[in-house]
């Protein structure tokens, strides 16, 4: 049921009241609502097994507690007044928490919304798998995207402005986020088809180099690992598009270091891919949550969804 009317539990001329709610019972609240959405105290005594008399001496009871009128007697069958309607609409939110308190402990309630924050690299690879997946599960959920860096993800979900941020793993926990892992993606030298050299080495030392974005925390792994190795580049260009780096590299424009991420499609004929490291450097993919000590049905489905796609 949905109560729809001019006023809310705000409206000024409740407030003073507000405290006397405390003293009312779910059984109360449970018989304020049959009486408005059944539209008298016959039917919605028949509704709750209650005789006549009992419905109108718990919603006297409630009216004497608040001081109040929530019902317009004069009128027959009684309407509710507008105080009434008003708390009627919050009884209706608070019967629902109430109704969710068990299924909250269990880490079994349900969400209708659902905000994901991934990278770029995420979204344009295994994501919309996963979010194919998840609506299977969840027809009625409805799932709002946001795209930025790991850390910027991070930094919105610790905030309360994510309820997911899928990015690459940072080098160091963060307090009061779990990680989730997702993937494991290896990082290639890519090169156009015609470039000379069977080394990657030399292909990343002999060519210009198309940095991915260092302000990433993918692309600080590829600088530090570029170091680790003692090879210097040529930087030429730098883009934060896995996309844009494989077309500047098809085009002959140079050559980059980029993770085969988890469901892409494979390069195009026009390039050409080698290991990158010895052994072969990669990425852990994941998903961050936030640490509040309970389970949560939809995010946990999530993530099942990310890893299974």
């Amino acid at each position: 049921m949905t109560l729809s009317g001019g006023c809310g539990i705000d409206a000024p001329y409740l407030r003073p009241q507000l405290d006397a709610i405390a003293a009312m019972n779910i059984k109360q609240l449970k018989t304020l609502l049959a009486v408005v959405e059944h539209k008298s105290f016959a039917a919605a005594g028949d509704r709750l097994g209650l005789s006549h008399s009992a419905v109108s001496l718990q919603i006297k009871a409630m009216e004497d507690e608040l001081g109040v009128l929530l019902f317009d007697r004069i009128k027959r069958p009684p309407v509710p007044t507008a105080r009434g309607r008003a708390l009627a609409e919050h009884a209706q939110k608070t019967l629902a928490l109430f109704d969710a308190s068990a299924s909250v402990a269990r880490g079994e309630l349900v969400r209708d919304k659902l905000t994901i924050g991934a990278v770029p690299t995420v979204l344009a690879s295994f994501l919309p798998a996963g979010i194919k997946v998840l609506q299977a599960q969840y027809p009625a959920l409805e799932i709002t995207l946001r795209s930025g860096s790991s850390s910027g993800l991070a930094a919105r979900l610790a905030e309360g402005d994510l309820d997911v941020a899928i990015c690459t793993k940072p080098l160091n926990p963060i307090p009061g986020l779990d990680w989730h892992a997702i993937a494991t993606e290896p990082f290639v030298v890519i090169a156009p088809a015609h470039a000379e050299g069977d080394d990657w080495r030399d292909l990343l030392q002999d060519h210009p180099f198309i940095w991915f974005n260092r302000k990433t925390w993918a692309g600080q792994s590829i600088e530090e690992e570029l170091k680790a190795q003692k090879i210097n580049v040529r930087g030429a260009m730098e883009i934060d598009s896995l996309e844009a780096i494989s077309n500047l590299v098809s085009e002959g424009l140079g050559v980059a270091i980029v993770p085969i991420c988890k469901g892409r499609r494979a390069f195009s004929n026009r390039i050409r891919h080698l290991p990158f490291g010895d052994p072969q450097f990669s990425r852990e993919i994941g998903a961050f949550t936030i640490t509040d000590g309970r389970s949560d049905l939809v995010i946990g489905s999530c993530i099942e969804a990310l890893q299974s796609s």
